[in-house]
């Protein structure tokens, strides 16, 4: 029997194939340490031996069996010999597959999250990005669930196919066999996302169709990684804590009212009252120490008119504000009364205000239409029924060219109407400057501006919040899942941006925004109606309201001062849009490749229908046709869910938690036109202490960062992990266009910082180290 050959003599005669296989996550999950012991199967260049025009050949399967790393991070690196005379050359597709055995109930073990395979060949690295999910499991048998032929198992695809670099658009693929996997990784994705018919009960933006609506039936891909779900519903249940004792106690007393006078409300008797009383309900809710000094800081100046307006343009809703070219008829009653007094617009010409384009509003009147007062909840909560009023306000703003200019921006006109109980409308306006707070005049202007904020409220948490930054972003992220496989360049330039949204949104629609268990009705006057007023939050669709300079544009809102919130946006939609532009450069080399890209173009369809059906596409266009376009409306997508949502959503703690600022609700009707309104008065109209600790426990819930988030900017003094890393673009090309994009991010960053110094309330929100690049909250 001959000598076995030597290592040297078994190199030469094949190639080799390190093969590093990196697993888990490098995002916290729970600080949970585990390993998966099983065998990972790769196969490299699969199908090209049933293709004649393949200048490679498939290898045999490769096994990899170790204990994986599953929640935290982990690489197992394996040198394989393959004889040359195999063939199988450049590894241009890998399949990768989780082998369990012989049938045992090994498929009753969590899934494994698999990074990425890089593969080193011929002193080459080919970097095949995956950041998905595999299921152990056995084609032998039926059993737990395990079925032949690879349908996929606890809610995973049975199999990944990947490809290495920037990825290919399918036109140019060349080779049948990469187009033949290409085919199969995007029928099983798509499969398993049907859309839901989401037009039936709304019109709403359309969602996929998952089991009985349940988290737990969704594709595993689409599932938070455990970090942030425990982070979520332990939230969750630690905020309905803090709400039993009181609730209870309301409830006890309400039952034995007859023996013990009645349940002991705890009213607030005046702002101080609240500021004291808001440090011990932030303390108890979880608020850090921060969020309480803002909410403070806010509580001090919130009565100037000037922060009212501020906080118009730079507070969580700074979107619907509109320059007024001419009248409509909801101000011409008022004007009509001499409603607005001239000392408002400093004793201007209202006309040549208007010219001079330095007369604005918002109204709110048409969302609120036919949407009833709330308040069903109040006595499981306050111990007493109240009626919680909605009423339909709108505002007029003034840009003055005199006052000193931290107080040019002021409103000038509300409009209140009850219309649920058929009352007129009344028409409220600021007091003179040397007017006393204590005299009717101001505290009934004082009221209007809260009456307009509860009006806000209801609009920002339900339209701003959840219909733009998150059920929009929903319909983005479903179609490029169905669409677009992780092949497609586009898949990786967006992915990182979607991954997700559609979890938080199947939890928000589940506990959050229920139509039969909402959490909001807790607390906000508008809840009680909440489908129909989803249904008008969502009148104002539009694609152009999400193309950044377009929508300041068309608004009128260019040369307003101080409207932090479009400085930061515009600056960040042109580091954005340049960016795309240089990963769109990459695959996209002829205004050919845009149109002939059925992919995309598929993808891009979808999204105006069914998406957006119910509204006639919301104006998304139908097709794509030119490189110019695509840049634009990748850009308005990536825009929308990372930095719109975070400049919506990431101050709600400092200006909505602290309920004298922003009413949720208000307990008494508005007041007609000629009550004189006292201190009392607007007190009883306040909402009382659970409603102010069930607002606070939404905002704690809401107004954080996730602890699985990445930034744009990473700052590790807070524990903030960047944009690379958790990417799928992993070619060269890719990686230096994201390194000059976060380049462009820390000088913003800088920037911002810079201009916040000695600001009494910093507008930080959009600075992009506070920019999560994803929607997870």
């Amino acid at each position: 029997m001959g000598s076995a050959p030597s290592r040297a003599v078994f190199a030469v005669s094949s190639d080799v194939y390190r093969v590093y296989l990196h697993t888990g996550s490098m995002l916290p999950q729970a600080n949970k340490i585990k390993k998966i012991d099983g065998t990972i199967k790769i196969t490299i260049n699969p199908g090209a031996n049933d293709d004649p025009e393949a200048k490679v050949c498939q290898s045999k399967i490769l096994k990899i069996k170790e204990k994986f790393s599953s929640h935290s991070e982990g690489t197992v690196d394996v040198e394989f010999w393959v004889p040359k005379e195999e063939r199988v050359g450049e590894p241009k597709l890998l399949k990768i597959e989780l082998d369990g055995g012989s049938c045992s109930c090994i498929c009753t073990e969590d899934p494994l999250y698999i990074r990425e395979v890089t593969v080193m060949w011929d002193n080459k690295t080919y970097r095949f990005p995956i950041h998905n999910y595999l299921s152990p499991y056995t084609p032998r048998s039926a059993c737990c669930g395990c079925t032949e032929g690879g349908t996929p198992q606890q809610r995973c695809v049975p199999y990944l196919y990947a490809t290495p670099g920037h990825g290919t658009l399918k036109h140019n693929e060349t080779e049948d066999f990469i187009l033949r996997a290409r085919e199969k990784d995007h029928n099983i994705t798509h499969s398993m996302m049907p859309w839901e018919n989401a037009v039936k009960v709304g019109p709403l933006p359309s969602w996929i169709d998952v089991k009985g609506g349940e988290y737990k039936n969704l594709p595993r891909f689409l599932q938070f990684r455990d970090a942030w779900l425990d982070a979520f519903e332990g939230s969750i249940d630690a905020g309905e804590n803090k709400l039993i004792c009181p609730v209870i106690l309301n409830k006890v007393c309400t039952l034995c009212s007859c023996c013990c006078g009645g349940t002991p409300q705890r009213h607030f008797r005046s702002f101080t009252d609240y500021a004291d009383s808001f440090t011990e309900m932030g303390e108890s809710v979880g608020w850090n120490k921060k969020s309480i000094q803002d909410g403070l800081k806010v509580g001090q100046i919130f009565h100037h008119d000037a922060e009212f307006a501020r906080q118009i343009i730079q507070g969580p809703n700074s979107t619907r504000l509109r320059r007024v070219e001419t009248l409509s008829d909801t101000w011409q009653e008022g004007i009509d009364k001499d409603m607005l007094p001239t000392y408002a617009i400093d004793g201007e010409d209202l006309n040549d205000v208007i010219k001079d384009g330095r007369l604005f509003e918002i109204l709110n009147s048409e969302i609120l239409n036919d949407i009833g007062h709330g308040g069903k909840k109040s006595k499981f909560i306050t111990g007493t029924t109240q009626t919680w009023y909605v009423v339909q306000a709108d505002c007029l703003l003034f840009q003055s060219n005199t006052r000193p200019e931290d107080e040019s921006f002021v409103p000038v006109l509300i409009r209140l109407e009850n219309k649920n109980d058929g009352e007129k409308q009344t028409w409220w306006a600021p007091a003179e400057n040397d007017t006393s707070k204590t005299d009717p005049k101001y505290l009934s202007w004082l009221l209007a501006k809260m009456y307009f904020r509860c009006a806000d409220w209801g609009i920002y948490s339900i339209g701003t919040h959840y219909i733009r930054a998150h059920a929009m972003n929903e319909v983005f992220a479903s179609s490029m899942y169905r669409n677009l496989p992780s092949a497609h360049p586009l898949f990786r330039l967006l992915q990182p941006h979607f991954q997700g949204i559609i979890g938080i949104n199947m939890q928000a629609r589940k506990v959050l925004i229920s139509p039969t268990g909402n959490a909001f009705a807790t607390f906000m006057s508008s809840a009680d109606d909440l489908p129909k007023l989803l249904v008008n939050c969502c009148k104002e669709l539009d694609y152009e309201n999400l193309v950044i300079p377009k929508d300041f544009e068309s608004r009128g809102l260019k040369d307003l001062p101080n409207f932090l919130f479009r400085d930061d946006s515009e600056d960040l939609w042109m580091i954005l849009l340049d960016y795309v532009k240089n990963m769109v450069d990459l695959s996209y080399l002829s205004e050919d490749d845009v149109s002939k890209d059925t992919e995309l173009q598929k993808f891009v369809e979808e999204i105006r229908g069914p998406g957006f059906e119910g509204f006639g596409g919301a104006g998304f266009p139908e097709s794509i046709e030119t490189k110019e376009k695509l840049v634009e409306y990748l850009t308005a997508l990536i825009f929308n869910v990372s930095c719109f949502h975070t400049g919506v959503n990431f101050q709600i703690n400092k200006y909505l938690g602290y309920i004298v600022n922003a009413p949720p609700s208000l307990r008494l009707p508005p007041p007609e036109q000629d009550d004189v309104i006292t201190m009392e008065h607007i007190m009883n109209s306040l909402p009382q202490y659970e409603v102010a600790l069930a607002t606070m426990v939404i905002t704690e819930v809401l107004g954080n960062f996730s602890p699985i988030e990445r930034f744009y900017v990473e700052t590790k003094a807070e524990n903030k992990q960047g944009y690379l890393g958790e990417n799928l673009a992993v070619s060269l090309e890719q990686e230096g266009h994201i390194k000059d994009m976060v380049k462009e991010m820390e000088k913003l960053r800088d920037k911002i910082a810079d201009r916040n110094k000695g600001k009494y309330l910093a507008y930080d929100v959009l600075s992009p180290n506070n920019i999560p690049i994803t929607t997870q909250t």
